[in-house]
């Protein structure tokens, strides 16, 4: 009996470690993660990516899913993800724009390819552009650099 209790003690931690170590970041649609920013007055971090993309799976797998990354993004920003390839309508600042439209106002008409994250600010509705797969180290940096601007 007292073999069968530790064994389900311990398989219980490691349950409860893997999913310590296996939070991964929540994403948001345009509209929820827009609504959000807004009330909880933080940046949107709008990760533009479409499905062919390999460098955009990459960020997923390597950047975004680091708890590094995904505490920081949590602390000071919404995540959002577009896919501007997709049908639907996205509303910002009383407008509505497709995905393409949409993607093209937050690279103020000069896209320069996937993937590409925005840190947009609700509060004077500026976008900043980061075009490219990051890294870990170079991508915590950026964070700590646009969290600033909050």
């Amino acid at each position: 009996m007292k073999k069968i209790f530790l064994t389900v003690i311990f398989i219980s931690v490691l349950l409860v470690s893997g999913q310590v170590y296996s939070q991964s970041l929540k994403w948001y649609d345009w509209q929820d993660g827009y609504e959000k920013a807004i009330d909880e007055k933080k940046i949107m971090l709008v990760d533009v990516y479409t499905d062919w993309c390999y460098w955009c799976k990459v960020m997923d797998k390597e950047t975004y899913s680091k708890q590094e990354v995904i505490d920081l993004i949590e602390a000071d920003f919404v995540p959002i993800k577009i896919n501007p390839e997709k049908g639907g309508t996205y509303k910002f600042n009383g407008k509505n724009y497709s995905g393409k439209e949409l993607k093209n106002k937050l690279a103020k008409n000069n896209f320069r390819g996937y993937p590409s994250t925005f840190f947009v600010l609700p509060k004077n509705k500026k976008s900043y552009p980061e075009v490219g797969f990051k890294k870990v180290p170079e991508f915590v940096t950026i964070l700590k650099k646009y969290s600033k601007m909050r």
